[in-house]
């Protein structure tokens, strides 16, 4: 009897330290309103046990404090793919578009306009690793800017784009098991 107690508690041991293992080995759990640098996580529930997250940064002018935009990054679905979604609004002239480009480059990111509701026009960019990379290790601020209207020059501000890699690798969905 003692030995079959030493072989059970030997084996509970064992599989209480590879639980553990297994257990040190998940993602980490992210939450609403948790920062990844500049931005922050705001999540949603879509149904029982079925929520949603984005990376969020609110643009403000600093002088009044008034909305300029909104920057959203999110993952497709499956997982495979990042966007970035710009909100500005309603009334921005749609033809001059909403542009972001790196303070250190000269390559201007065109967003394409998707959709304007009763207050927000919103804009979206498909974002792959190597522009992403380009954003997240700038030196400087990201330069954005849109045309509130067909007679007004065009709004242009600066945000930081740090935190937003780590921010999509935290938030990546895992991939679902085919069944």
């Amino acid at each position: 009897m003692k030995t079959f107690l030493s072989v059970l508690t030997a084996v509970v041991t064992s599989l209480g330290t590879q639980a553990f293992a297994q257990s040190s080995n998940t993602p980490t759990r992210v939450v609403n309103g948790q920062k990844f640098g500049a931005w922050s996580v705001s999540c949603e529930a879509l149904a029982v046990n079925e929520t949603t997250c984005v990376l969020d940064q609110k643009l403000l002018r600093s002088e009044d404090r008034a909305f300029l935009s909104q920057v959203i990054g999110f993952w497709s679905a499956d997982g495979t793919q990042r966007y970035l979604a710009a909100r500005v609004p309603v009334g921005a002239y749609l033809p001059a578009g909403y542009a972001l480009r790196a303070e250190d480059s000269d390559e201007v990111l065109n967003f394409t306009w998707q959709t304007c509701g009763r207050d927000m026009c919103e804009a979206l960019l498909e974002l792959d690793q190597d522009t992403m990379q380009s954003l997240a290790t700038s030196e400087g601020q990201i330069i954005g800017s849109y045309r509130p209207n067909v007679q007004a020059q065009p709004v242009v501000f600066t945000f930081s784009a740090t935190g937003l890699a780590d921010g999509f690798t935290a938030l990546q969905p895992e991939p679902k098991d085919d069944q």
